[in-house]
């Protein structure tokens, strides 16, 4: 462990930590953002054990796609 970056690190997240008190988060938005919409239908199809494996990743495929979500030169088939 490296002393210095400990040091470091404990006082960014003091810095971070000061200033959020000052920020109004609205769960709503959180709640309905394009993340949290394509994380939930990622987690339904992952739950879903009448997906094989390959049928999974081609339904997750879709949701990124829904969302123009970048996926990579992983799915090229």
């Amino acid at each position: 462990m490296d002393i210095r970056l400990e040091l470091l690190k404990n006082s960014i997240h003091d810095i971070i930590d000061s200033h959020l008190l000052d920020i109004t988060i609205n769960a709503d938005e959180i709640t309905n953002s394009t993340a949290v919409l394509a994380l939930a239908q990622i987690q339904g199809i992952i739950k879903n054990d009448a997906y094989s494996d390959f049928e999974a990743i081609e339904e997750i495929v879709k949701v990124f796609e829904k969302y123009s979500l970048d996926f990579g030169n992983r799915h090229d088939f």
